[in-house]
């Protein structure tokens, strides 16, 4: 899609669409390395966060649908493979998030707006949560057998990550794909033109 390259920083550190610009305008100096990379292979310069970005989002909704399934149904393999999935969720968010401030340095480099400051907000508390409970786990392997106090609060800290994934996922999204490339607002139509 193209709707992303058409955003460029404006140097108030905003990251939105300046007519007449393109993103090659605002770029930083890059290291010679990186310049022939991204010669060669210019999808590098965005894509590799939305691709890797998935892997932690499905693996953190997996696990607190898997501890529901084992608090449901008491089979163990439910909970064994609720702790796979957070391991696995923490193993795929370090280079999800690494490759995100790389895309975000890498292409405006005007600073973070407010989508991106909530989005790195939201992928920090994600990160806390996931290791603070798969810690948690792997010293006691079983805080889910008792629904109470401890137990409830391990459950309420997995569930939660299904909120936080969704909304982190939903302002990656915004930054990916954003929602004035789908509509014109009433009265600036010429502005949000595709090919500005």
């Amino acid at each position: 899609m193209a709707a992303p390259d058409r955003y460029t920083s404006t140097g108030s550190g905003a990251n939105r669409l300046i007519p007449g610009t393109t993103p090659a305008d605002n770029q930083r100096p890059l290291p010679p390395f990186l310049a022939r990379v991204f010669a060669r292979y210019p999808g590098l310069r965005r894509r590799p966060h939305p691709m890797l970005a998935h892997f932690p989002i499905v693996f953190m909704l997996s696990a607190g649908f898997f501890s529901l399934l084992y608090v449901i149904t008491g089979r163990r393999a439910f909970d064994a493979t609720a702790f796979y999935c957070l391991g696995a969720g923490l193993l795929t968010m370090v280079p999800a998030v690494a490759t995100g401030l790389f895309t975000h340095w890498l292409n405006y480099p005007g600073g973070a707006d407010q989508t991106v400051r909530l989005e790195k907000r939201l992928s920090y508390s994600v990160l806390v949560i996931a290791a603070l409970t798969f810690i948690w786990r792997w010293f006691i392997p079983g805080v889910l057998d008792h629904l109470a106090g401890p137990g409830l609060l391990y459950l309420f800290l997995v569930l939660a990550l299904t909120p936080l994934v969704t909304a982190n996922g939903y302002f990656g999204g915004m930054l990916t794909f954003p929602l004035d490339a789908e509509f014109s607002p009433p009265g600036r139509p010429e502005q949000f033109k595709e090919g500005r």
